[in-house]
């Protein structure tokens, strides 16, 4: 039960692996592939913890999805088994506190907003309330052949991992055996940041879903299809809502990359506003956004095609372009953004890029700090883990949180097909920084957004358990059994 990226739970060996320094023991230093002659070590950001979570000793890959921390600087992480979905709490020390794994009736998972799975959920796959619960997205399969699913939404609690609840929702024959194509139904990401929890996806008639529900029970409070081109297929990939009211839903109609704005989303007679094509590209998508106080508006861009970039844009309530940023590089379609967070007066961007002198067959993580007004880069750091045989590695970012000035970064790694031991990495910088990035915006006319007039929300068919003990969290140079090429996620607490 397991897809690309997890962990394990035995309280005696916790005790004897926390017995073991935890301050990031490796030296990077250890990596004897030379730096490329226009990168350097970042020397000013130094790592508490490196750590990585998956199956020890198999091919049984785990895939990252998204993550959110609350104010003691404790970690919850979702990702993608093969078959069903994880949830991980890394407490504030780099220690595991829980690990719960959701198993339906076939397959379950966090999908990507990505081509071929090559992450686990979106970034806005898990959200965390203003009383620390946590919300996780999920699609779980209703026939053994995988291929029509319900949408799921698991409220969790914090403390003991403890299921609080789990709904199941399709848009027709909820209560029925019979399972046809139009009845599917897939969850991409979840909001649960203001007085309700906003679900959005894809249904089987080619609209977005725009879900509303009670945090206490589940309850459905509205259920909304969004047409925005009738005869294309549109997803919502990413969803958050303001302090006024409003909801918006990135995401791409075919493969138009959009933006929909929904006012009245605290009642039970939201609005659509408007929808805008956000103009990444053909076969971009939106999918991961954050909101300031005032606000605005932050998008993850990831930029697809056969060459793709990593950029990412500020715009107002309005969806007027404020500023918009691509960090360069040169190998092609390694290239993409996975997820944008508000730290401060920062914007956080994450993803990875491809460069011919670093990782140019996988690409390596990036992390990208802005100033949140002009959009003047801050910082970068691009995870790299050598370019030998035996260290080449992808990394992706997929989180950010930030706690006493420390910040905490969740991702996903997956090793070469030659590397079974090496899950280690160093920070790069190089010596150039973001370029200017003006998409276009214009409305897309003639959407649609009505009530679905069947279906609804039941009590999910699943089992909330413990995740089993092959599933270890470890100091990321502490583990050395893996099976070629092998995919985990892993957290690093640093400086940054």
């Amino acid at each position: 039960m397991k897809k690309f990226f997890l962990f394990f739970s035995a309280i005696a060996l916790t005790n004897l692996f926390w017995a073991c320094d935890m301050s990031n023991t490796e030296d990077k230093d250890t990596i004897d592939d030379e730096i490329p002659e226009m990168f350097s070590k970042i020397e000013d950001s130094p790592e508490v913890y490196s750590l990585v979570f998956g199956a020890a000793g198999n091919n049984d890959d785990e895939l990252a999805s998204g993550m959110v921390a609350d104010a003691q600087g404790n970690m919850y992480a979702s990702l993608n088994t093969t078959t069903d979905v994880i949830v991980l709490k890394v407490n504030a020390d780099g220690s595991k506190a829980w690990a719960k794994i959701w198993d339906g009736m076939y397959k379950d998972f966090s999908p990507d907003s990505g081509e071929n799975n090559e992450t686990g959920g979106t970034a806005n796959s898990v959200s965390m309330d203003s009383e620390g619960n946590i919300y996780v997205a999920v699609s779980a399969s209703d026939v053994s052949q995988n291929n029509f699913y319900s949408a799921v939404l698991l409220k969790i609690n914090p403390a003991d991992g403890s299921l609080i609840w789990q709904k199941r929702w399709k848009h027709e024959g909820i209560e029925e055996t019979t399972i046809l194509a139009y009845m599917d139904a897939r969850a991409y990401a979840v909001d649960a940041t203001q007085e309700y929890v906003y679900l959005t996806g894809a249904d089987g008639r080619n609209g977005v879903m725009v879900l509303a529900f009670n945090k206490s029970d589940g309850s459905l409070f509205f259920q909304k299809s969004l047409d925005i081109v009738s005869g294309t297929k549109d997803r919502g990939y990413c969803i958050k809502s303001d302090n006024s009211g409003n909801v918006f839903i990135g995401g791409v109609d075919g493969s138009q990359p959009y933006l929909a704005k929904i006012s009245g989303a605290n009642t039970v007679n939201p609005n659509l506003e408007f929808v805008k094509k956000i103009d990444i590209g053909y076969g971009g998508r939106i999918n991961g956004i954050d909101i300031d106080t005032e606000n605005n508006l932050y998008l993850s861009c990831d930029r697809r095609g056969v060459e793709t970039y990593f950029s990412v844009v500020k715009l107002d309530n309005n969806a007027t372009l404020l500023w918009g940023k691509t960090f360069p590089a040169n190998n092609e379609d390694r290239n993409n953004t996975h997820v944008v967070k508000l730290i401060g007066d920062a914007v956080m961007v994450g993803g990875r890029i491809g460069h011919e002198d670093l990782d140019k067959q996988f690409g390596d993580g990036m992390v990208l700090k802005l100033s949140k007004s002009d959009g003047s880069m801050l910082k970068h750091g691009i995870y790299w883990s050598g370019a030998g045989d035996n260290s080449t590695a992808e990394h992706r970012i997929k989180g950010f949180a930030e706690n006493s000035g420390k910040l905490l970064i969740y991702g996903q790694i997956y090793t070469g097909p030659d590397n079974s031991s090496h899950y280690t990495a160093q920070w790069l910088k190089a010596d150039y920084g973001t370029e200017d990035f003006l998409p276009g915006i214009n409305p897309i006319n003639g959407a649609s957004f009505t009530d679905y007039t069947q279906g609804g929300a039941v009590t999910a068919i699943g089992t909330w358990s413990d995740a089993g003990a092959q599933y270890q969290l470890l100091n990321a140079k502490d583990k050395t059994s893996g099976t070629a090429p092998d995919g985990d996620v892993f957290f690093v607490k640093m400086t940054f």
